[in-house]
């Protein structure tokens, strides 16, 4: 494999995934919620909708990826959804269509996180020996730059400065990142070599074996606990990530050119704190270095809920960049570490499910508080983002009894000098 070119495909093609989804991330929550006056409790049903189709469809999948199937072709295809659907919903939005612009948000959004089903395996083709953090490192760097550049490049439409399609601000942003989205995913779909894998292309009684598959990646504890660890603290992270503009909206009052710049601060340590995240987990050890991360979450999340001083709460969003870039780095490095052999894909399938399935419960603990407390005004929502908090400290607990990734490095190269 040309190694080089494809870290660098690789990266890019998580700038470009990235770009779209911040975009989507700041303003069309804000849109539906703020300018629509949609509840919250129906926006964060999105991601429980998106989460049960991945979890019907990823596991069979990853069957197939192990065993016969090429991912650069699943890739393709959930990137040309990803790019059809969060298109036909910036089109609805611009004409002020909700409820068509919510349902093509929820179908692109499924289409986006399924891709990542394809996309993360590959780390394992691209990295040499005990240079996985630093790819994993790599691709989170570029995705917080691809965040960063999709935020500069719409902030004039999300000002009202420029207006090409005749809808509100926050909806012109949305069809030029999907453009974009696009044209930067295009060098991954047709540059990328995938290794050949000369396996016969036979899917019969798929469903079967992907249900034999699945009880024996459950059968290796690492995995399991690793996979129940990070749904639990994902389930608070990505929660709080999700409704992070509103929070902001809804707590501080603070117009979209301070969230955007907001968003910046964070998306710049995020970036350095992919790259460190990745290099402290090859130093120190993968587990290791995520129960630290987990440590400090536990301390940032209710952090973010009691600061009532608004300079102090955007010193602390910004420092916890570093958590939220390491955390991502960190994560899937422990997974490439802690898969059974043979068994790659179908982990990682599952790592995406476990990713998105948090979207099952966390959405609904935060919609259902903010929605049943109404009368609170803007403590709800201080309220909610605490309550989630308690999903780190239970992940944390699952995360101790994974093995430690050292002894397994030790015991492969062992292993290997052997025969």
């Amino acid at each position: 494999m040309q190694t080089k070119k494809n870290v660098f495909l690789w990266a890019l093609y998580d700038f470009a995934n990235s770009l779209v989804s911040i975009v989507f991330f700041l303003y069309f929550a804000q849109w539906l919620v703020i300018d629509q006056g949609v509840a919250d409790i129906w926006f964060n049903l999105t991601f429980t909708i998106s989460a049960i189709l991945l979890l019907i469809s990823a596991p069979v999948t990853g069957v197939l990826l192990d065993k016969y199937l090429r991912r650069l072709t699943g890739l393709c295809y959930t990137t040309i959804a990803t790019f059809v659907f969060y298109g036909a919903c910036a089109l609805f939005a611009v004409n002020g269509n909700a409820l068509l612009a919510t349902i093509c948000f929820t179908l692109g959004l499924y289409a986006y996180i399924f891709s990542f089903t394809f996309y993360t395996p590959l780390i394992k083709d691209i990295s040499k020996e005990g240079k996985s953090g630093l790819v994993s490192g790599l691709g989170v760097f570029a995705n917080y730059l691809g965040s960063i550049v999709g935020l500069i490049i719409v902030l004039p439409l999300s000002k009202g400065s420029l207006n090409f399609f005749g809808g509100t601000a926050r909806a012109e942003t949305l069809l030029p990142s999907v453009i974009l989205f696009f044209i930067l995913a295009l060098p991954m779909l047709i540059f990328f070599k995938e290794p050949i894998r000369p396996k016969p292309a036979r899917i019969n009684g798929v469903f079967r074996e992907a249900w034999d598959e699945t009880k024996a990646l459950f059968y290796h504890k690492s995995a399991l606990f690793f996979l129940l660890a990070f749904f639990l603290f994902n389930d608070a992270v990505l929660t709080a990530a999700n409704n992070f503009p509103i929070f902001v909206e809804k707590v501080w009052g603070v117009d979209d050119t301070i969230k955007t710049y907001i968003m910046l601060g964070i998306l710049i340590t995020s970036a350095i704190g992919g790259v460190i995240g990745g290099l402290a987990a090859d130093k120190f050890g993968h587990k290791k270095t995520l129960v630290f991360i987990l440590s400090g979450w536990i301390i940032i999340l209710p952090a973010l809920g009691f600061i009532t001083n608004f300079t102090l709460f955007v010193i602390t969003t910004t420092i916890m960049g570093i958590w939220y870039g390491s955390n991502w780095t960190v994560a899937r490095s422990v997974m490439s570490h802690v898969s059974p052999k043979g068994k790659h894909n179908l982990a990682f399938a599952y790592y995406g499910v476990a990713e998105r399935a948090s979207s099952l419960i966390g959405p609904l603990v935060w919609g259902g508080i903010v929605t049943s407390m109404a009368s609170f005004g803007p403590l709800r929502y201080r309220v909610a983002i605490i309550a989630i908090s308690v999903f780190i400290i239970f992940g944390l607990i699952a995360l101790l009894k994974v093995r430690d990734d050292r002894k397994i490095v030790k015991k492969e190269i062992k292993n290997h000098n052997f025969v």
